[in-house]
C-alpha cells in the first residue's frame, strides 16, 4: 500500500466519566486490546462541571424512588465521583483479567474533553461510549465528533452502551488516504472473524466506481481480507445509512474527513446506526 498506513495500535485510551461506563463497555475495550495485542488505559474524568453545579446553591438532586428532591452538597458529588471511579476499575480488573489484557487505570479531574484529548497525545486509539437514550446519545455524539475533529488525531471508537465490536465488518473507500487507512485498520479488525470485509464505495460515475472498486478489492485481498464491494450511486447520509444497515453492521469504520465524507456526513450518519463505530483520520 502506498501513502501513510495506520501506525500500530499498542495503547488504547478509554474515556470514561460519570455517565459513561458499564461492564459491558469494559469487556468490549479489553477484546478490542486483546484483538490488537495493545494495552488498555482507562482514564475515568471527574468532571469539573459537575462539581460546579453541585456547589451552586440552586442545585437539587431527584429522587426517581420517592420523587423527593434535596439540595446536592459538593463533599457529596466527590465520594459519588470516587466510588464509580473504584466501581469502574474492580469491573476493568475482572474485563481485563479475562482477556489476558495489560491495563492501567488512571482518575483525573477537569473537562472531559480536555482531559481525553490531552491523554490522546499518547495513545493510538481513543474509545467514547456515547451512553444510553437517543438524546443523550446525539449530545455526546456531537461533543465526540468536536472533540475528534479539533483535538484528537488518531482513530476514535464509538461505542453506544451495549454494543460490541463484532461482525460484519463495514467500511467507506473513495480512494482518499483516511479511506485506504481505513481499509487497512479493517481488514486488521477481521483478522479473528470470517475476514469478510464489506466496502461501501461512492463515486460520481460508474468508471470512477468501478476502478475505486478494483483498488479496494486488490488493497483488501493484500491484507488478506474477503472483499465484498458494495457500489453506492450517492453519498447522502439516508442513502449510506440504508447501505449500512442493508449491510448489517456489527463494526462500522469510517476514514473522517475524507474529500468526499465529510465530517457533516459521517455525524449526520452515525445518528442513524446501532453498531459500534471507528473514525479514522
Amino acid at each position: 500500500m502506498t501513502g501513510r498506513e495506520p501506525e500500530p495500535i499498542r495503547r488504547i485510551l478509554l474515556a470514561l466519566d460519570a455517565v459513561a461506563h458499564s461492564p459491558r463497555l469494559l469487556e468490549t475495550a479489553s477484546r478490542l486490546a486483546a484483538r490488537l495485542d495493545a494495552e488498555l488505559h482507562a482514564l475515568f474524568v471527574e468532571d469539573a462541571n459537575l462539581l460546579r453545579l453541585a456547589g451552586l446553591p440552586f442545585a437539587r438532586e431527584v429522587r426517581l424512588t420517592s420523587a423527593t428532591t434535596r439540595r446536592l452538597q459538593n463533599p457529596e458529588m466527590e465520594r459519588a465521583l470516587r466510588a464509580q471511579a473504584t466501581r469502574a476499575q474492580q469491573a476493568l480488573a475482572v474485563a481485563a483479567g479475562h482477556m489476558n489484557v495489560r491495563w492501567s487505570f488512571q482518575v483525573t479531574r477537569g473537562e472531559v474533553a480536555a482531559e481525553v484529548a490531552g491523554e490522546s497525545l499518547q495513545t493510538d486509539l481513543v474509545a467514547f461510549n456515547l451512553g444510553v437514550g437517543r438524546q443523550a446519545r446525539l449530545t455526546r455524539l456531537s461533543a465526540t465528533v468536536e472533540t475528534l475533529v479539533s483535538d484528537v488525531s488518531c482513530p476514535a471508537l464509538m461505542l453506544l452502551q451495549d454494543a460490541s465490536l463484532q461482525p460484519p465488518f463495514v467500511t467507506f473507500y473513495d480512494g482518499t488516504p483516511p479511506s485506504r487507512r481505513a481499509l487497512a485498520l479493517t481488514a486488521r479488525l477481521a483478522r479473528t472473524d470470517s475476514r469478510e470485509v464489506i466496502v461501501l464505495i461512492a463515486a460520481s460515475d460508474e468508471q470512477a466506481r468501478e476502478q475505486l472498486r478494483d483498488e479496494a478489492v486488490s488493497r483488501l485481498t493484500q491484507e488478506g481480507s474477503v472483499p465484498r464491494p458494495l457500489l453506492l450511486s450517492t453519498i447522502e447520509p439516508v442513502s449510506l445509512s440504508r447501505a449500512v444497515h442493508a449491510a448489517r453492521a456489527g463494526t462500522l469504520i469510517l476514514p473522517l474527513g475524507g474529500a468526499v465524507l465529510g465530517v457533516e456526513t459521517v455525524r449526520r450518519l452515525l445518528e442513524q446506526v446501532e453498531c459500534a463505530t471507528l473514525l479514522v483520520r
